[in-house]
């Protein structure tokens, strides 16, 4: 892996980010997710150790954006990067079927347990408790952003592949185990 190439690609999805591009509505309807996408990217090809590194510094660059309370980012998208590598050989890689699962899964879990984490948080601090109300709509904008940044991602993952030499490893049929540098 090319830890170069990732950090360009990880300022360029963190610009991405923080710029909203994609956004379809100012309420947080519909946007992409860069950042979990590209983790998701990581998480799947690398070797093992080199994708949760990835995860690792994919979480620490959306805590720095400022989105909920620092670390928690860092610890989902971990967490996240983790559960994919461990399943990333029972499942066709290269399917885009596949692929938009697991970034749908993973953006419902940051997104989520984000959410949860901070509202969890204020109670602690003795904040009143909010309604159900206030859920609703952490749920509708959750959901159509996993679902938004899932029918994107196949599409990202196949430009990705197509810079491949850059990455530093093989792209879809690259084996967990072995060592690419």
């Amino acid at each position: 892996m090319r830890w170069i190439t990732f950090g360009i690609l990880l300022y360029l999805a963190t610009a991405l980010q923080v710029a909203h591009i994609g956004q379809w509505s100012e309420a947080g309807y519909f946007h992409i997710e860069f950042i979990p996408m590209l983790a998701v990217f990581y998480a799947l090809y690398p070797a093992e150790d080199y994708a949760l590194m990835a995860c690792c510094c994919c979480g620490l660059m959306y805590d720095l954006t400022g989105i909920g309370l620092f670390g928690v980012n860092t610890i989902l998208l971990s967490l996240a990067g983790y559960g994919i590598t461990r399943i990333r050989m029972n499942i066709f890689r290269q399917n885009p079927i596949s692929q938009s699962v697991l970034v749908f899964l993973a953006v419902v879990f940051v997104l989520l347990g984000r959410n949860v984490l901070i509202r969890m948080g204020l109670w602690s601090a003795d904040q009143p408790a909010t309604s159900l109300s206030g859920y609703a709509a952490t749920f509708a904008i959750t959901f159509s952003s996993a679902i938004y940044t899932a029918l994107l991602a196949p599409w990202v993952f196949r430009g990705l592949f197509m810079i491949g030499p850059l990455l530093g490893f093989d792209g879809p049929s690259h084996h967990g185990r072995s060592r690419n540098r």
